[in-house]
């Protein structure tokens, strides 16, 4: 084993990123199983905590009504989950002491995709949940939301940032090879 800082830094947070995947979908599966367990403690993901605005009380659904809205709170949560795992595998190469390599560009290009990806599926999602969370509802209750929060865009801000360093470092490892093709 190194003792590299760095590499040992990478190869915790390469964990820990594992960690939060699990932790994360489990979670939201919980939630929708168990709410007053896991909603007095961690509140819901996103669309989950809708049920909150919506004064949703999620005991009185239809196993088949929960089964969806976990199905439709886990979409963006996977998409998320995909950008953690390009993630953890950026980190599990800086943990072997790959910096500058094309490969960690394609990664940190993924990781910024998939949190673009995982604001766009939350603001296209919210309005299909709120009608899947209150279409049981008598005439008049049901809702259709739309919502957009300050946060999307600075999720959208860095998702770009990443991107664009990402396209950077695959540009500058491009080059850095062709400069050792003429030494």
């Amino acid at each position: 084993m190194t003792t590299d800082p760095l590499a040992n830094r990478s190869r915790i947070l390469a964990n820990v990123t594992l960690a939060l995947v699990v932790a994360m979908l489990l979670a939201n599966i919980t939630y929708w199983l168990f709410p007053n367990v896991i909603g007095t403690y961690v509140g819901g993901f996103s669309l989950s905590a809708m049920t909150e605005t919506l004064h949703a009380n999620i005991e009185i659904m239809p196993w088949w009504q929960v089964a969806g809205a976990i199905a439709l709170s886990s979409i963006p949560l996977l998409i998320l989950a995909k950008g953690l795992l390009a993630l953890r595998s950026l980190f599990l190469a800086y943990s072997k002491g790959e910096y500058f390599s094309a490969e960690s560009a394609l990664l940190l290009g993924k990781v910024g995709k998939s949190v673009a990806a995982w604001v766009l599926a939350c603001l296209l999602l919210t309005p299909v949940m709120s009608v899947w969370i209150t279409f049981l509802r008598p005439e008049g209750e049901r809702l259709f939301t739309v919502s957009f929060y300050p946060s999307h865009l600075v999720a959208l801000f860095l998702s770009a940032s990443l991107m664009i360093i990402a396209r950077s470092l695959y540009n500058a490892c491009s080059l850095a090879r062709e400069n050792q093709q003429f030494v």
